[in-house]
């Protein structure tokens, strides 16, 4: 009796977790909307050998990351994700999220940066801010 007891609790926990860390994540996504863009790395381990190149090649052009207000996030594929950005169970990859929150591009691993900024300087909301930019 009392091992089913911490088996359910344990099952409860868990899912509360669970549930915790997809409502954050969602939460995450609304809070920076119409601020930032948004690379998700998404892979089956949260510290996979090809997501650890990514962000490396990712970090080493900070700069244009910033110009193109884009953070940078790893998450562990999970169902919502998987569903949420419409991707096949097996994916692990970069997602790029606009400022509307809507998904802009889905790649495998590993993506060179620049097909990334060349995709988002291409966006009328991208060459509205590059206009504001050169005005001052």
């Amino acid at each position: 009796m009392a091992f089913f007891i911490f088996y359910s609790m344990k099952v409860v926990l868990s899912f509360l977790l669970f549930l915790f860390s997809f409502m954050s994540f969602a939460q995450n996504i609304k809070e920076y909307q119409w601020k930032n863009r948004l690379l998700v790395l998404v892979s089956k381990e949260p510290n996979s050998w090809e997501s650890k190149q990514q962000r490396k090649i990712f970090e080493q052009n900070q700069l244009q990351l910033e110009e193109r207000n884009m953070l940078l996030l790893n998450r562990q594929a999970n169902s919502q994700d998987l569903a949420r950005f419409s991707l096949d169970k097996n994916f692990e990859g970069v997602v790029l999220i606009g400022k509307d929150g809507g998904v802009k591009l889905k790649k495998p691993f590993l993506i060179k940066p620049q097909v990334i900024f060349d995709l988002v300087d291409t966006m009328p909301m991208r060459r509205l801010e590059m206009q504001n930019t050169n005005k001052y």
